[in-house]
């Protein structure tokens, strides 16, 4: 199941219609029909037997609202890092940003941890700063400094939700 839901929503992120009307099935009982990818992910809920439906269902509805709060740019750039599997380090750096600053209520400055800069290659990089970068958090170019807006704190928890259910269902 697990991987049918990542290649399909990995085929789904470039169009927010389509992640939209996966959602909204969702919320209906019982799901009611998609084709595509959407369909796909519909059908597969139908017939897991190895999770509740109520538990799947409620992680992919999370999922879906976190990557709605996102831009099209980001949808581009995750699908970009499911492609090039660099979920994990993402991950991780959004969490270390968000661990340090979420109770911040003023732009400051800060350095990105560079043990976790160092998980990413050079395309895997740019990728990532883009993501920040779409956030709200101020980005210097090559330069693990970067300045914390408060404004941040919510596209960046969605980011994290999202990179952790997909890194989730990356690794099954």
């Amino acid at each position: 199941m697990q991987n049918v839901v990542f290649s399909s929503l990995l085929a789904m992120l470039r169009d927010r219609e389509a992640l939209q009307d996966l959602m909204d099935e969702l919320e209906q009982e019982p799901f009611g029909h998609l084709d595509g990818p959407g369909g796909a992910i519909l059908t597969e809920l139908r017939k897991d037997s190895c999770y509740p439906e109520v538990g799947s269902k409620c992680l992919l509805l999370y999922l879906l609202e976190a990557l709605m709060v996102l831009s099209d740019i980001q949808h581009d750039l995750l699908a970009q890092s499911m492609e090039r599997r660099i979920l994990l380090p993402q991950r991780d750096l959004v969490r270390s940003i968000l661990e340090r600053n979420f109770y911040r209520f003023q732009n400051i400055p800060f350095t990105l941890q560079p043990e976790l800069l160092a998980q990413l290659q050079e395309e895997g990089l740019v990728i990532t700063y883009e993501l920040l970068d779409e956030c709200g958090l101020e980005m210097e170019p090559n330069s693990p400094r970067s300045t914390w807006d408060p404004k941040a704190k919510e596209p960046l928890s969605a980011l994290y939700g999202a990179l952790f259910l997909l890194n989730q269902l990356a690794e099954a």
